[in-house]
């Protein structure tokens, strides 16, 4: 199995790292759109049918192509934020709250709002919105991306190994049962520890400022990964959908990167 998501995983993050960095600005636009309608359809297909899916991507396609409005893409963004800092008092309080968590408009509205912040947040990169505070040219356009992707990826990757190799607590057992306190504190700590350098290059702010951004952005990662989780055991399922061999659904793949992003980008505009 680890060796099955370890291939899975390498092929997608190629795949990904080579379309983020070589597409043109209104195809990698098209393309996060249909990242985001996927993954919308495994989170509604498993509570709903297919009828009721359908309806809900429609209504999503329809509030994506209004996100050329400032207003309303960082709307999304800040919905989104705060919708999964809310989230962490439910996870916290899981399964207590499953009976309201199950509600056919808290599943509907919750995936709409943090799908609408996740494509919000990288249109906003990509059409270099609100971004004054970075270099602008392609380059470090795109690698802003695959940066915040980045920020996830560690600490997944440093949570889970150090976990293995170290975990004894268990931390939000309630949702994960597999996460540890010992893994969380190794991803928190070594995560900024790990990117401030090359983080310093990118951002026209002070260290603190610069810890700060990548710590809230480690943070959001895990609540969304959690969220995830919480809503899977929800349901009880163990995945969202079995498109990716090893690894679930798209949205199994995403859920720490969909929290990420829209924390990352109203973090930076509030700097």
């Amino acid at each position: 199995m680890l060796k099955e998501r370890t291939i899975s995983a390498l092929v997608l993050a190629s795949i990904i790292g080579l379309l983020i960095y070589f597409l043109s600005d209104d195809l990698l636009i098209y393309l996060v759109g249909l990242i985001a309608s996927v993954s919308l359809w495994e989170y509604s297909k498993v509570r709903f049918s297919n009828l009721t899916s359908i309806f809900i991507l429609i209504l999503f396609l329809l509030l994506l192509s209004l996100t050329h409005l400032t207003f309303l893409s960082y709307s999304f963004i800040a919905l989104s934020v705060v919708l999964f800092l809310a989230s962490s008092l439910f996870i916290l309080s899981f399964p207590l709250n499953k009976t309201l968590l199950k509600n056919p408009f808290v599943w509907a509205s919750s995936g709409l709002i943090i799908h609408l912040g996740f494509f919000a947040s990288i249109f906003e990169i990509i059409s270099q919105d609100g971004l004054s505070d970075l270099s602008l040219d392609l380059v470090h356009e795109r690698f802003l991306i695959l940066y915040i992707i980045l920020i996830s990826i560690l600490m997944d990757s440093i949570a889970y190994f150090a976990g293995k190799s170290l975990g004894k607590r268990p931390f939000i057992n309630n949702v994960s049962p597999n996460k540890t306190m010992e893994g969380f504190l190794a991803a928190i700590i070594a995560t900024p520890v790990l990117l401030f350098l090359s983080s310093q290059a990118m951002f026209e702010f002070s260290a603190m400022k610069i810890i700060f951004l990548i710590f809230a952005v480690a943070i959001f990662s895990v609540i969304g990964d959690a969220f995830a989780s919480m809503m899977k055991r929800v349901i009880e399922i163990k995945d969202f959908s079995n498109l990716i061999p090893g690894h679930g659904g798209l949205y199994d793949r995403l859920d720490s990167h969909i929290a990420a992003f829209p924390c990352f980008i109203l973090i930076l505009n509030l700097f």
